[in-house]
């Protein structure tokens, strides 16, 4: 009976130890498969080190416990940073870029196919890793003058565009570059000094250039200047010159009514001596008719006593002939 008792409570025991070893595995399952989905993310989940095909959006999820294991995937903006990129020109010069930034974003409706072709780094594969090999092709095409001054705006531009196609062709565009800020490389002292003499120089004859246009701009503002003073005297001479014009011509036509006024004036006093002449002679030929002449002459006759002729071939026997001879 003794061992029976003792045979209970070793059971007893089993199924209290069972118990608690169930309720610890149940504890730590529930803990272990609860997690977080923070915001600006996705869960991604590898059971037994498979990565499943499903993504959890932010919030609170349960997940396989012990055998699933939670990957957070950032899908929001993203700005890295590339530190001491170092590349080569054309011409052999030795260049580093500092501080290239880069804004990326990753599609969350690919973040499952990009773990599985490039793993949880995909975007370093993709994006940083493209960035710097174009980089290193572009400058290695360029001379250092070109990489530094002629074409350095250009750059953005040119890797930006190709790592854009290299992540359509390799990535099926899973990840987007938002902005990319290349700054210029540094470059070897000596030729940052010559650079800097060349600004220096560079500076002096923009300056020099400026100065030419300035005086330039005076010389044709006085010109102008002068050309407009020259046109306002013009027309204030012509001005002048068309006023005595028309004073001129005044007076002159003043001078013209003067002088018909003059004409009209002595034409007329001489059509008054003409019509006064006209008029006398006028009279005196009705006044002197062939009898009133024969008249006087027989009226003189009459009054002298005495007449001496010298026969009819003198002047007065001639003319008594003729008046008597019309008489009869």
């Amino acid at each position: 009976m003794g061992e029976g008792i003792k045979t209970n409570c070793i059971g007893c025991i089993a199924c209290s130890i069972l118990t608690v070893a169930v309720v610890i595995i149940s504890v730590a399952a529930i803990i272990d498969g609860y997690h977080e989905v923070v915001e600006g993310h996705v869960g991604v989940y590898f059971r037994f080190g498979a990565l499943q095909e499903g993504i959890t959006e932010p919030g609170v999820h349960m997940r396989q416990a012990f055998v699933t294991r939670t990957r957070h995937v950032l899908i929001r903006p993203e700005e890295e940073r590339i530190q001491n990129l170092e590349a080569i020109t054309k011409d052999g010069i030795e260049i580093t870029f500092q501080g290239i930034g880069v804004l990326s974003r990753t599609r969350k409706d690919k973040v499952v196919g990009l773990i599985k072709k490039f793993g949880m780094d995909f975007k370093k594969v993709l994006i940083y890793d493209r960035i710097r090999e174009d980089l290193r092709i572009f400058c290695a095409k360029q001379t250092i003058d070109q990489v530094y001054n002629e074409q350095f705006l250009e750059i953005v531009e040119a890797v930006k565009k190709d790592v854009e196609e290299q992540i359509i062709r390799l990535g099926d565009g899973g990840v987007e570059i938002l902005n990319l800020v290349i700054p210029k490389p540094d470059i070897p002292q000596d030729i940052a000094l010559n650079y800097k003499q060349v600004k220096v120089q560079w500076t002096e004859q923009l300056v020099a250039k400026q100065q030419k246009i300035t005086e330039e701009i005076k010389k044709e503002t006085e010109l102008l200047k002068a050309v407009a003073d020259a046109r306002r005297q013009k027309q204030v001479l012509e001005i002048k010159i068309q006023e005595r014009i028309l004073e001129t011509e005044g007076q002159r036509h003043i001078s013209e009514i003067n002088n018909q006024i003059v004409r009209d004036k002595q034409n007329n006093l001489a059509d008054i001596a003409k019509y006064a002449k006209d008029k006398e002679a006028a009279g005196n030929t009705a006044l002197y008719s062939p009898e009133y002449v024969k008249l006087q002459v027989a009226q003189s006759l009459t009054n002298n006593t005495k007449f001496f002729f010298s026969g009819q071939e003198s002047v007065l026997g001639g003319l008594l002939t003729k008046i008597l001879a019309k008489k009869e």
